[in-house]
C-alpha cells in the first residue's frame, strides 16, 4: 500500500486496523495532521471546447471567489457557538447555512457529517485558528483544478458516474486546515507523554482506544472531519458561483467526496471472523466495491468512485472500488496513485475508469 514516500510516523499510503477488543490503539500520526484531507470531484456538463475560450476569465473568477495560500482569511467568521455547531454538523451545517446543495450530501462520506464529534475536546487554540479559515483552499499540495477527461478505461463505469470523454471536471483537494493540524499537534504531544511506550518514532505515539485519552482524541478527530466536510462544501458553493458568472449554462454536480486522512469504525472479516475495527487511513482512500450498503443507491451497483489526485499539472484518476479490493486491504487504496498507466496488481485493489 505505501507509495514509498516518508510521512510522520506512518508512511503516506499507510493503512492500519486495530481491534478495541484486543487492546487496540488510536494514533494521531496514523490519521495525519490534515484531518479529513480529501479530493472532491464535480461534474460540469461542459466539454473542453466550451470552456477553452473563457479559460482565463474563469481562472480569474475562481481566484477571486476561493481564498488560497498561507495566511488567507475567508469572509465567514465563526463565533464560539457557531464553531461548535459546525464541528458537529459538517457539510450538513454548511448546506443549512446556504452553502452548497442538499443533493451533495448523498455523495459525501457519512452523508456529510461524522457522528459523535466532540467539540469540547478540541482546544481553544485549534478553534481560534479556524475562526476565519472556513472555505479556504490552503497551500502546499492543496489545489482547485479545472480538468478534462482525457482517457476512459472502462466505458460502463464512466457512464455510471456520468462522465464523458472531453468533459470538464473540477477537483478540489484540501482538508481541515489549521484546526486539524492543531488537533494533531495537541494530541500527539499528549500521546507521547501518556500513551504507549517505548515507540520507535514519536510520530507513532498512540493511546488505547478505550482510554480517556483515546476517546478524547476520537471525538476531536471527528470534529476535525466535520470541519473539513463543511469547508469543502463552502468551497464548492464558491466554485459554482464563479462558474455561474462566466459560464451561466454550467451545472456543477458532485460526483463524490472521499477522505484520505481518517480513522473510522468498520466491520471487516479477518481470519474468517467478522470484527469491528478502527481503520486508520493516512494518504489512503476508502474504496467500497459494488453492493456495499454505505454507498448511495445511484452508485451501489457499480461501486464507489475512488478519487486519486495527481500532483499539480499531472494526471489525476477516477477509479472504482472492487469486491477483491475490499478483501485485500480493508477497502483501501493508496491515495498517491502512480502516474504511469496502472498495472495488473494495482487493478486488484481498484479498477481505473477515467484518466485526465
Amino acid at each position: 500500500m505505501p507509495d514509498a514516500h516518508w510521512g510522520y510516523g506512518f508512511p503516506t499510503g499507510g493503512v492500519a486496523a486495530f481491534d478495541p477488543a484486543e487492546g487496540g490503539v488510536i494514533s494521531a500520526g496514523g490519521v495525519g495532521f490534515d484531518i479529513s484531507c480529501a479530493v472532491r470531484a464535480l461534474r460540469t456538463t461542459l466539454k473542453a471546447n466550451q470552456v477553452e475560450p473563457m479559460k482565463a476569465d474563469l481562472a480569474e473568477a475562481l481566484f477571486a471567489e476561493v481564498p488560497a495560500g498561507v495566511g488567507s482569511r475567508g469572509l465567514i467568521s465563526l463565533g464560539e457557538l457557531e464553531m461548535d455547531q459546525m464541528l458537529c454538523g459538517g457539510a450538513r451545517w454548511a448546506v443549512a447555512r446556504g452553502y452548497g446543495d442538499e443533493a451533495d450530501l448523498e455523495r459525501i462520506e457519512e452523508g456529510g457529517c461524522a457522528s459523535d464529534a466532540r467539540p469540547e475536546f478540541v482546544s481553544h487554540e485549534a478553534k481560534n485558528r479556524q475562526a476565519r479559515e472556513m472555505g479556504i483552499l490552503g497551500s502546499r499540495n492543496h489545489y482547485l483544478e479545472v480538468q478534462r477527461v482525457a482517457q476512459i478505461f472502462d466505458g460502463a463505469t464512466a457512464a455510471a458516474f456520468g462522465l464523458q470523454q472531453d468533459e470538464v471536471v473540477v477537483s478540489i483537494h484540501c482538508g481541515s486546515r489549521g484546526l486539524g493540524h492543531q488537533i494533531g499537534t495537541d494530541y500527539l504531544k499528549t500521546m507521547v507523554i501518556e500513551g504507549y511506550r517505548p515507540i520507535p518514532d514519536r510520530e507513532l505515539a498512540c493511546a488505547p482506544i478505550h482510554s480517556e485519552l483515546g476517546q478524547h482524541y476520537i471525538g476531536a478527530m471527528r470534529a476535525g472531519i466535520n470541519c473539513a466536510l463543511a469547508s469543502r462544501e463552502i468551497i464548492t458553493h464558491l466554485v459554482r458561483r464563479a462558474f455561474s458568472r462566466i459560464i451561466p449554462e454550467a451545472k456543477l454536480t458532485l460526483l463524490y467526496d472521499v477522505s484520505h486522512n481518517t480513522c473510522k469504525i468498520e466491520n471487516h472479516v479477518v481470519d474468517g471472523h467478522s470484527r469491528t475495527l478502527f481503520v486508520h487511513r493516512k494518504g489512503a482512500t476508502r474504496s467500497f466495491g459494488p453492493g456495499h450498503p454505505d454507498l448511495p443507491s445511484a452508485l451501489r451497483d457499480i461501486g464507489q468512485p475512488v478519487l486519486i489526485g495527481g500532483t499539480m499539472g499531472t494526471e489525476s484518476y477516477v477509479l472504482v472500488g472492487t469486491e477483491e479490493g475490499e478483501k485485500l486491504a480493508f477497502v483501501c487504496v493508496s491515495w498517491c496513485w502512480p502516474l504511469d498507466e496502472p498495472n495488473a496488481s494495482d487493478q486488484a485493489l481498484a479498477r481505473p475508469a477515467i484518466g485526465g
